[in-house]
């Protein structure tokens, strides 16, 4: 079985068509009424209910608010913020959703925004207390989590189906090549001075909330490979018995 034969499997992926297109809009909405930044952002105290979601959509930021002297423009960290999530989102989430289904996709994604609200709530008190300005945006914790469980998927596929065949996939190379840079990523506290202690935290969050996920469901991912290798034997064994 080939990967690329799971992303032109039959599920339509909706949750990850979805998120997709409310990372955009959000972010393109902010860019174009800077106003709205603040409003869509997380900030510590919460001023407005819906932040403790819509942060998660909004990527970048306006140059509006870009604070003086910082290495990149606005459109730079816009473009990377927005493309780098998404590029965990579409390969690993596309994957995942594919094997598991839209509704276990979003226990995934009510779990990641639970513990990230957790985690930001108190990452917010403490930075308050010496009187600085807590806020964060990003889909970078729920992107990271689904690295984790589309990694065991993967691993599962070349159980059943042989390691031989799986490490000739050149689907498995990109899929690492993304995997590898984004664990650097999260046990990194700075990045080219873009991300902090907190981005830290949310990503290494991210990647635990995928473990654990995996360990949930791991019942689900197997079941779908097995019931893949099931099928694909009898239709071998009735080509031979044609022949």
């Amino acid at each position: 079985m080939k990967i690329r034969n799971i992303y032109f499997g039959k599920r339509i992926p909706f949750f990850c068509i979805a998120v997709t297109v409310l990372c955009i809009a959000v972010t393109l909405i902010s860019q174009l009424i800077p106003s709205t930044y603040e409003a869509f952002r997380f900030m510590y105290p919460v001023q407005y209910p819906w932040q403790v979601i819509s942060y998660i959509f909004l990527q970048g930021i306006p140059k509006e608010l870009m604070p003086e002297g910082f290495p990149y423009s606005a459109m730079e960290l816009t473009i990377g913020h927005l493309g780098y999530n998404l590029l965990l989102v579409l390969p690993f989430g596309i994957l995942v959703e594919k094997i598991i289904g839209t509704k276990k996709m979003l226990i995934l994604f009510a779990m990641t925004c639970a513990v990230d609200l957790i985690a930001n709530l108190i990452m917010g008190a403490i930075y308050t207390r010496n009187g600085d300005i807590y806020g964060c945006s990003g889909a970078s914790g729920m992107a990271f989590a689904f690295m984790p469980v589309g990694m065991y998927a993967l691993f599962l596929l070349g159980n059943r189906f042989g390691y031989a065949k799986f490490f000739k996939q050149i689907s498995f190379y990109v899929l690492l090549g993304i995997a590898v840079p984004t664990i650097i990523i999260s046990v990194t506290p700075n990045i080219a001075g873009v991300t902090g202690i907190p981005s830290m935290v949310i990503h290494l969050l991210g990647l635990a909330i995928g473990i654990l996920f995996s360990s949930m469901f791991r019942k689900t991912l197997q079941d779908y490979f097995d019931k893949e290798k099931a099928a694909r034997e009898v239709i071998t064994v009735s080509s031979s018995e044609t022949v």
